[in-house]
């Protein structure tokens, strides 16, 4: 492997190549969007009434424009009226979540909003346990292609609550011109991220902020189990260069060379594959340490245009909503704009449709023995999440230069075993989350703590005394 200076070097020059492509791929595309008088004048121009609908949404702006774009062009040909959507964007999944609480708790009848669209699952599970949200009554021929599960996981409520709109796999994306230049071995399971090869070469995200993050951490945590689980996180910390807020700065990190390899959920790293070549970027799915799980959408308990809500979501889980997430801009019944590159929820649909398709894979050829455990999940996220940002973000300067230290030691060595030990056992951590972590002040002392602690250890691994 190259010297420091050397891969300094490599880094900047690859910066400085590929950084305006980055940018472009994953955050440019919203700046290109036409205004949105467009949408408006073409509805005035067909002479039909316009019907309103208020959308939560997760989603980003191409979304966004492409199904307000073809949902009001569907029911101006089978309803005899267009619709105007009204986004609302208040952050990301968890500020979604929030806002959607506290609104509900001031006006328990309804918070005159329509749709939540997007986040994943997680916002669906909590407001169906909350009882925030709407039961709808779809068609049997509108659920008919779609299969009720994949790989364990349900692709939409069977009380009809919420339904997957898409599916999401969370996986590896690498920059094969990084790897092969620094000798590094191509990366298949997570535990490549791991390796010490890949010391300062792995970009990552912070899963207190990111959503699809946390997810690929908590995918670690199950597929491994918690002790192993844990220390691959650890490596996998150690390695990285350091922590976005957003989980769409790892394909840019990747992209421009900043990085070697990263985690991504597929629809990033997709785009980003398309708009670079595949001769320079790859996205690989660890068998069979990872899930694949829809990004749902439902009606809100109390919408104000519930019959419309639910006529979007039949038009969304239709085969004309389904093909926007599939073929690629300026196809027929394509979006019109933007590739939007997420995976299907009718098996076989890319491939009967693969002349056009921007995404070639089907969620449905995957095989994985990994059944998530969802409960587990959601109970523990939110003290995983400040366990990780205590030892491994917030003291990363610390816990660099402890696994630089250490990396190439063997496995066994006391050192290596006193770095990678978790703090707390699975089950002291799920008794934390069902009460204690509710405490604000508790939760404070307890993050405090834990810093302090790891900080301690790290600089004592590191100097090795």
């Amino acid at each position: 492997m190259p010297g420091w200076s050397e891969s300094s070097s490599f880094r900047r020059t690859a910066t400085g190549a590929l950084l305006g492509l980055g940018f472009l791929v994953v955050l440019g595309l919203p700046l290109l969007l036409h205004p949105r008088q467009e949408a408006a004048a073409a509805a005035e121009a067909a002479g039909l009434p316009e019907r309103e609908l208020i959308i939560l949404s997760i989603h980003t702006e191409t979304i966004r424009r492409e199904f307000e774009r073809a949902f009001s062009e569907w029911t101006a040909k089978t309803q005899g009226y267009t619709v105007r959507i009204d986004w609302l964007d208040v952050g990301g999944t968890n500020d979604a979540i929030k806002f959607v609480d506290d609104r509900f708790r001031q006006r328990p009848e309804g918070i005159n909003v329509d749709v939540f669209f997007g986040g994943g699952m997680d916002p669906f599970l909590h407001f169906s346990e909350v009882g925030l949200l709407h039961r709808c009554h779809l068609p049997q021929d509108v659920l008919t292609p779609i299969p009720p599960t994949i790989a364990g996981s349900e692709v939409y409520d069977k009380d009809q609550r919420w339904f997957g709109t898409c599916l999401a796999g969370f996986g590896i994306m690498y920059n094969k011109t990084v790897v092969k230049f620094l000798g590094l071995p191509e990366p298949e399971t997570w535990a490549d991220l791991g390796r010490p090869a890949y010391y300062t070469w792995v970009s990552s995200a912070d899963p207190r902020q990111s959503g699809s993050i946390y997810m690929a951490y908590e995918i670690m945590l199950q597929a491994y189990g918690w002790q192993e689980g844990w220390g691959q996180l650890v490596r996998i910390g150690g390695n990285c260069r350091d922590f976005s807020r957003q989980a769409s700065q790892v394909p840019l990190d990747v992209s421009a060379g900043e990085a070697a390899a990263g985690m991504a959920i597929d629809f990033y790293a997709l785009r980003a594959i398309a708009e670079a070549g595949e001769d320079r970027l790859a996205f690989v799915l660890p068998r069979p340490l990872t899930v694949i799980n829809p990004d749902a959408v439902g009606v809100l308990k109390g919408a104000p245009h519930a019959e419309l809500a639910e006529l979007f979501i039949r038009f969304v889980l239709s085969e004309d909503g389904q093909k926007l997430w599939v073929l690629r801009a300026g196809a027929p019944g394509g979006p019109k704009k933007f590739d939007l590159f997420r995976l299907p929820i009718i098996p076989g649909l890319a491939k009967r449709y693969a002349q056009y398709a921007a995404v070639k894979m089907d969620p449905f050829d995957f095989q994985s023995n990994m059944a998530l455990d969802v409960e587990k999940k959601n109970l523990r996220r939110r003290v995983v999440s400040d366990l990780f940002g205590a030892l491994v973000i917030d003291s990363h300067d610390e816990l660099a230069a402890a696994w630089g230290a250490v990396r190439n030691l063997p496995q066994n060595d006391p050192r290596v075993r006193e770095l990678l030990q978790p703090p707390v056992s699975e089950g002291e951590l799920l008794e934390l989350a069902k009460a204690k972590w509710q405490d604000p002040k508790f939760r404070a002392d307890t993050i405090a703590k834990w810093s302090e602690e790891a900080r301690l250890r790290y600089r004592h691994v590191a100097e090795g005394t």
